[in-house]
């Protein structure tokens, strides 16, 4: 009997002791531990991670009712017009006038839309605009800006080319590496794009599937307007890295071939997606479009080379051979895949985060070669522009070493192409000991965003056949160049890029490729850090 007693008064003591602890687990729940840093409760990784994916999960429901709703208001007011339909094309059909209206709205508004400093202000825009994803989610990052400026051309012919995506991929080489249709009709596109936020292979590019569209919805104004086609994140796995919101250009006719663009570039993204040694200046997206738009349409007359006729076409397809050369500059430093770019794997650590693509291709003889890239970077204690009109205006031999040898480097023609004088497109001609002619074709690029300048170096009659209307892809380029990058106030991020041409055997020992590259970068970047006035 005492046996069991004493059986019952431990099974009770033990029982009490269960239930201390389990009303000390439910404080700690419901009561977690303060921070001494920040004072706010600490929660657990597993715990943000669901609170996260719950603010997720409730945005794509905002959104999907939110689109219903407006899919059921669409075909209430559009009867005829929806049954002519398929549900995809109906969806697809609402989604496009919403972005339209959006890129209107917000070209158009002022405060309390955008600050004083240009930025969109968010609880106006989930307020007043549909919510396309990502209300009230964290963790994911706002890119908006827009920009205006005037540009020679006439309305509808610019937004014939903007709609145009070979016309497109040309106008703006330096942001769009390439592009493919996989339908159109109506003036509606379904398309895949890759964009090069910034010329940096420390900065991923963005591959999209965009609808685009473009209407006539004034007299004498256009509207196009482009969007990611998914939104909704129903598996983790089918989420896009890069999403577009609703971007793109209103044109409106002024007179006299003139007319006003206002371009919206708006990207959502997961945080850690845009985490890279620099940032991307997304606040300068829009201006970076619009300086590119105007250097299409804006060029003035330029000087003859004496050798050779030079007229109107000869310009126009000059200016196609600068701007195909900043093409094939920009995707083989970004390493563009859908270009066949691969990237070169070395051993060790570079130190100036020298990164190397190589590309399969063929010589001017079709003998199979394979084309290098190699990028570094450097950061400069200087300003940009101060480090642009140091390079621009550098004797080319003393910065790029395949040049000592060259000697009459002169200017023969210069295309301005942009307001600012730091738009340009120049020809020089040299002559190597023993060698043929050449010439020298250097384009520049400069806005608030950055600043680039390109060059590359074809022989006399490939230039010639070229510029009088000859196939670009005959012509073999092997570009290098700068890109300057804003930093802080009194510094920049410079990157040094090269081609060269190796053949097979050289590949197959990428450390001693690698090597060769990374010294040949090096040694440019230091020319650059020594040009600088405090090292004088």
């Amino acid at each position: 009997m005492y046996h069991h007693l004493q059986t019952r008064i431990f099974l009770h003591q033990q029982n009490d002791l269960l239930r201390a602890e389990n009303r000390a687990r439910i404080h700690a729940m419901t009561s977690p531990s303060i921070c001494r840093s920040c004072e706010e409760p600490i929660i657990s990784t597993e715990e943000r991670e669901l609170w996260l994916e719950n603010a997720r999960l409730r945005s794509e429901i905002d959104t999907l009712t939110c689109f219903i709703w407006r899919l059921n208001s669409f075909r209430n007011l559009y009867p005829a017009f929806a049954t002519s339909l398929t549900e995809v094309g109906y969806g697809v059909a609402v989604m496009t006038s919403l972005s339209l209206k959006e890129v209107v709205f917000l070209a158009r508004q002022r405060t309390p839309m955008w600050t004083s400093n240009g930025r969109l202000n968010l609880d106006e825009y989930y307020s007043k605009l549909f919510p396309w994803y990502a209300r009230n989610a964290p963790g994911f990052v706002h890119e908006v800006s827009r920009a205006s400026a005037f540009v020679p051309c006439d309305a509808s012919s610019l937004v014939a080319n903007l709609m145009n995506h070979v016309s497109w991929q040309k106008i703006f080489p330096s942001i769009i590496a390439d592009v493919s249709v996989e339908s159109q009709q109506r003036g509606l596109q379904k398309i895949n794009v890759n964009f090069m936020p910034q010329i940096s292979p420390l900065i991923q590019t963005r591959n999209v599937k965009l609808l685009r569209r473009s209407r006539h919805i004034e007299d004498d104004t256009w509207a196009i307007a482009e969007i990611s086609m998914y939104f909704s994140s129903y598996a983790q796995h089918l989420r896009p890295e890069y999403m577009r919101f609703p971007s793109g250009y209103l044109i409106q006719h002024i007179a006299n071939g003139i007319s006003k663009v206002t371009i919206l570039d708006h990207w959502v993204y997961k945080e850690e997606e845009g985490m890279n040694t620099f940032n991307s200046n997304s606040e300068f997206g829009a201006q970076r479009w619009l300086t590119a738009l105007q250097k299409h349409y804006y060029n003035t007359c330029p000087v003859s080379i004496p050798s050779i006729v030079f007229d109107q076409i000869c310009r126009k397809n000059l200016l196609n051979l600068s701007s195909f050369m900043v093409n094939v500059f920009c995707s083989g430093v970004c390493g563009i895949t859908g270009q066949r770019w691969n990237r070169l794997n070395t051993v060790g650590v570079s130190a100036n985060n020298i990164r190397m693509f190589t590309q399969e291709s063929r010589g001017m003889s079709g003998i199979p070669c394979v084309l290098v890239s190699a990028t570094g970077l450097a950061r400069m204690h200087t300003k940009p522009e101060v480090m642009f009109g140091l390079i621009n205006g550098a004797e080319k031999q003393e910065i790029w070493s395949y040049l000592e040898s060259a000697k009459d480097m002169k200017e023969l023609i210069r295309i301005g192409r942009h307001p600012n004088s730091w738009n340009e497109v120049s020809v020089f001609s040299i002559e190597w000991k023993g060698s043929k002619e050449w010439y020298l074709i250097q384009e520049t690029y400069y806005d608030e965003s950055g600043a680039m300048i390109i060059h590359t170096c074809v022989e006399a009659p490939y230039f010639a056949a070229a510029i009088n209307g000859g196939d670009l892809s005959g012509v073999e380029l092997l570009p290098s160049g700068f890109t300057i990058i804003p930093c802080e106030s009194q510094e920049c991020f410079v990157t040094a890029s090269c081609y060269v041409k190796a053949d097979q055997t050289m590949v197959t020992s990428p450390n001693e490729l690698g090597s060769y590259m990374e010294n040949m970068v090096t040694n440019i970047l230091g020319n650059v850090q020594n040009a600088l006035p405090v090292h004088r």
